[in-house]
């Protein structure tokens, strides 16, 4: 019985750290539902995608609000993705948390 409950905490741990890294992204806020808990963004490198964000159990730094620049940490892939944590850049500056300015060099320049 201590052996198979070894064996499952051991396999729990290691299924909890093998979990891929969530991705980030910088953009602009186009709306923001609180009641619908989402937020849709246009990403700022090219080719601009606007991502619809699904905030259920995200930890959100300052409000957003439409037109906020926000770096958002997500799961998933395509249509809707689910946040981690949304750090609003936009309110950290007017609140002098921290500067703002927050480098994009996530955005590769396209090769021909």
């Amino acid at each position: 019985m201590k052996l198979f409950f070894t064996l499952a905490v051991i396999a729990v741990l290691l299924g909890t750290a093998c979990t891929d890294a969530p991705k980030v992204v910088k953009g602009t806020v186009l709306s923001y539902d609180a009641t619908a808990k989402s937020l849709v963004l246009k990403d700022e490198c090219p080719p601009n995608r606007e991502l619809t964000v699904s905030l259920s159990g995200t930890e959100i730094g300052a409000e957003v609000q439409a037109n906020d620049i926000v770096l958002v940490a997500y799961h998933g892939e395509g249509g809707t993705v689910a946040a981690v944590r949304v750090m609003n850049i936009s309110r950290q500056k007017e609140r002098g948390l921290a500067d703002a300015k927050v480098a994009s060099k996530r955005c590769k320049t396209a090769t021909p």
